[in-house]
């Protein structure tokens, strides 16, 4: 008996519900024996490529291998097929190292045909996406309805359309690179040709799409503004390569590649091989990953790190894959995986354990293997294990030693506080809300362990917005004092309070008990707040690979705007962003960024964080936008949508997702109710995974973290102009400002979500759903 080692391609992660079963027992056989009876693996005749055999899979379906010989043979598996179907692709498939950069790839024979003339848009046959498996959707890649007419740009924002007008035909082509150029970082010289020569981005995009994936994506970055330079280093082209008739261990070998990886990759076990043939492409994060990807999941930082990108390219991919490295590599070593809520981190737990069931998950924290929580849990369980030591940390935070702070805290305690504090509305005037007490509390008090008024009265404010006088700011402390004094008569404290006690007390006890934590890793970074910030600092020693960062300060929509070096936390010139997304089509991202223009974001070192460089290797349809005049109608349109994509999915056997993303929970169950009147088996999703057969409606905040194959976004603001968010930070133009901003987070931060389709329901003539029919 032969043991055989599998290697799976990207397109054979792709099988057809109705064959997955078999795929999976045919594999897993070729694993423990490629000489077992009923495999009926052949050779072909006459097929270019000595490596190439089919087997058999059942009556109908034949798979597509290629053989290399070793100590153990090695299977890579091309796809499965129709019996005639495989047949022809195993004549004309050739597995080779590409000549140049020494990168391993599947090419068709007939693509050296392709006469030099023909036009741009026509696509050469190379091997992954023109070519798929059964089951594999157009287009698809693991990373990252047309109803009614669509709507004028609006604001800003932009309508989907069905002309060609989106993509405009230009006089000069997309690349600025020459033929000689691309085929010097091994581009096949027919698809080199043509790239040069494409004016057209939906052209462009289909011809790339056709493309293996490394040379897929070295197009694509060029076509946003990467040097050559920049995609050599980026996908490790300047190796030297064997040569195209390189032997089985130089291939074998060539397959360790960074930029070979994102194409192929070994199973590692039959319990892998399950999960890898059941996830199919919803899966394929934890198996393809971006040279890029790898890297920051690899690389060893000499401090903390950060890692920003647009939604959608991968930054939680690195941070799972990472912290299972650390484990891997170390498995000793505590490592803190966070996040700001709950419902995030109930994901990345997920997350880390379908990428790896074996790993150890720690009981709590300080102990061996990953902790994962959210921030706030995480605080309170520094502050319930502090016991009674914990009141020296609560008085140099709030000013008076006290050890009941985990009580619930009062519903809406700062507007009761603006009620009760005398004066207060006549110094502040507009400020004298509960959000301008509270983001002065998080931003200004709290982080500078502000304890009395005359040290209130000295503190520096900057970026707050509004201007204090003295008289004004007495007045504020006042309430400050007030919300205290409730707090403790209550024995409570608030999120972001525990947050600062928690960092005081681990700052007090590090030099005799040491920190709890040797890495922490943290997502969606962005959403943080200061004492989040404090306390990730105090859980771990200043070392290499201390701290590592994911965020995206398009997608802030809980914390405000902040920068990590006054928190303790230095990333300059430790810092790195992605740009390549692997969740939407073009044409949603191009949709989804556009959301954000003209507005100035800023990421987490206090730069500008733009969407320039940001692409997807994917086309599909244009999102459309519909305009609805009432409740009803929107609830009426989007019964009918839902209807069609489960009639369209059922059948195919892939993993089809579809959600109805809403403002807030009242409304999501009544959108729930109403689907269900109208014969859609639809469910509300708070807590817990989003997944099942049935589409989920969920609040856009909920939505953050999750990815789905179609989405509606009902009722969806345009604008924001008019939010009851942004009114409720008129204290100040830069507040109001701010609150819009993340509305339109939120909004950028819900179309993202969609993979295939996205379809949003405008608001018609008013701007919240209050009064709508």
């Amino acid at each position: 008996m032969a043991e055989s080692m599998l290697i799976m391609t990207k397109q054979a992660h792709q099988v057809d519900g109705s064959v997955k079963q078999k795929a999976y027992t045919f594999l897993e056989k070729l694993a423990k024996d490629d000489a077992a009876p009923g495999l009926h693996i052949e050779t072909i005749k006459s097929s270019v490529d000595k490596r190439v055999r089919t087997g058999r899979v059942d009556d109908k379906y034949r798979a597509v291998l290629f053989k290399l010989a070793g100590e153990h043979p090695a299977y890579v598996v091309y796809g499965i097929w129709m019996h005639d179907e495989a047949i022809e692709k195993a004549r004309t498939a050739k597995f080779w190292m590409n000549p140049v950069n020494g990168i391993v790839e599947i090419v068709r024979a007939e693509a050296a045909a392709v006469p030099e003339a023909d036009a741009v848009a026509e696509v050469p046959k190379a091997d992954s996406g023109a070519d798929r498996g059964v089951g594999a959707g157009a287009g698809a890649d693991p990373h990252a309805d047309h109803v009614g007419e669509a709507a004028p740009a609006r604001d800003g924002v932009p309508a989907a359309a069905s002309s060609p007008d989106v993509h405009p035909a230009t006089a000069d082509p997309l690349l600025k690179v020459s033929v000689a150029e691309l085929e010097g970082l091994g581009i096949e010289p027919g698809l080199a040709r043509r790239a040069v020569r494409a004016t057209d981005d939906r052209a462009f995009g289909q011809l790339v799409e056709s493309a293996p994936t490394w040379q897929s994506e070295a197009l694509l970055a060029l076509a946003t503004g990467s040097s050559l330079d920049q995609v050599r280093e980026e996908l490790e082209l300047d190796q030297a390569a064997a040569g195209s008739e390189a032997n089985d261990a130089d291939m074998i070998e060539a397959l360790k590649r960074p930029a070979s990886r994102m194409e192929f990759a070994p199973i590692d076990g039959v319990d892998e091989l399950r999960r890898v043939i059941e996830e199919g492409d919803l899966g394929a994060w934890r198996v393809f990953l971006h040279p890029v990807q790898r890297t920051w999941v690899d690389k060893r930082t000499n401090g903390s790190f950060r890692l920003a990108g647009g939604a959608g390219t991968g930054k939680t991919v690195v941070v799972v894959h990472r912290a299972r490295r650390l484990a891997r590599t170390d498995p000793g070593c505590r490592i803190v995986l966070t996040t700001f809520t709950r419902n995030l981190a109930d994901e990345l737990k997920e997350s880390l354990t379908r990428l790896d069931p074996g790993i150890q998950l720690a009981p709590g924290l300080g102990g061996d293997g990953v902790y994962v929580n959210g921030i706030d849990a995480l605080a309170s369980a520094v502050v319930r294990g502090a016991g009674a030591r914990i009141a020296t940390a609560v008085e140099k935070v709030l000013g008076a030693a006290r050890t009941d702070v985990g009580g619930r805290l009062p519903r809406d305690l700062w507007r009761q506080v603006v009620q009760e504090t005398s004066g207060l509305r006549e110094q502040l005037g507009a400020a004298a809300k509960p959000q301008f007490l509270e983001t002065e509390y998080e931003l200004v008090v709290l982080p500078n362990r502000i304890t009395t008024e005359a040290e209130y009265l000295r503190v520096r404010r900057p970026g707050r917005g509004v201007r204090l006088s003295r008289s004004a700011r007495q007045a504020v402390w006042k309430a400050v004092e007030r919300y205290r004094e409730e707090e403790a008569l209550q024995g409570c404290a608030d999120f972001a309070e525990k947050a600062a006690i928690a960092a005081e007390y681990l700052n007090e006890v590090a030099d005799h008990e040491g920190r709890p934590a040797d890495h922490v890793l943290v997502d969606e970074g962005q959403d943080l707040k200061p004492t989040h910030w404090m306390l990730v600092r105090a859980l771990v020693g200043e070392h290499a690979d201390d701290i590592f960062i994911a965020e995206d300060g398009h997608q802030r929509i809980y914390g405000q705007k902040l920068v990590l070096s006054h928190y303790g936390i230095a990333t300059r010139g430790r810092s790195r962003k992605l740009t390549l997304n692997y969740r939407t089509t073009a044409e949603n991202l191009r949709w989804a960024t556009a959301i954000l223009a003209g507005v100035e974001y800023d990421d987490l070192e206090g730069d500008e964080d733009g969407t320039d460089g940001y692409r997807s290797a994917r086309h599909g349809m244009d999102p459309v936008v519909r305009r609805c005049s009432g409740f009803i109608e929107e609830l009426d349109a989007t019964a009918e949508t839902l209807m069609r994509w489960i009639k369209e999915a059922s059948g195919t056997g892939r993993a089809e997702a579809f959600a109805v993303l809403v403002r807030d929970r009242n409304q999501r169950d009544r959108i729930v109710s109403g689907l269900n009147e109208r014969g859609v088996p639809a469910k509300a999703v708070d807590r817990g995974p989003a997944t099942g057969k049935e589409p989920v409606v969920m609040t856009m905040h909920r939505a953050k973290g999750t990815e789905f194959t179609r989405v509606i976004l009902f009722d969806a603001d345009l604008t924001g102009a008019d939010s009851s968010a942004s009114r409720s930070y008129d204290f100040s133009d830069q507040d109001k400002a701010d609150a819009r901003k993340r509305e339109r987070s939120l909004l950028y931060v819900a179309a993202s979500r969609a993979r295939d389709e996205l379809v949003v329901n405008a608001i018609s003539g008013e701007s919240s759903t209050e009064g709508r029919s």
